[in-house]
């Protein structure tokens, strides 16, 4: 179940990632849509994590500890370079916020397949 949520938060991350991109790429503003992919972004890795948690409670033990650290920021990472980017000028960049954060997070989530 653990593994079968964090396949489902990397496919909702790239979909943020990729909202993020469509929209610098037109310098639209953002949407419903945005809005919609970082929430489901932020379920699916609340889930995963709480999941996480339940195995760790059962005896389950990742093969590093540092999976607990990833974790931490994935958690975040999106909502985060949104946040971010509410402070920039433009639609343009405030996007380019989202497709940092978002490949970050991806990246983050790469090694959290390694260390699981």
């Amino acid at each position: 179940m653990h593994l079968l949520l964090a396949a489902l938060t990397a496919l909702t991350v790239v979909a943020a990632t990729a909202d993020g991109a469509v929209r610098a790429i037109t310098a639209r503003p953002a949407g419903i849509a945005a809005e919609r992919t970082r929430d489901a972004a932020l379920l699916a890795v609340a889930a995963t994590a709480a999941s996480g948690v339940a195995l760790l409670v059962t005896g389950h033990r990742p093969l590093e500890w540092l999976h607990m650290v990833y974790t931490a920021l994935a958690v975040g990472l999106v909502p985060v370079a949104d946040n971010a980017g509410a402070a920039l000028r433009s639609d343009r960049a405030r996007a380019l916020a989202r497709v940092g954060g978002g490949l970050v997070c991806l990246v983050v989530i790469a090694r959290l397949f390694q260390t699981g």
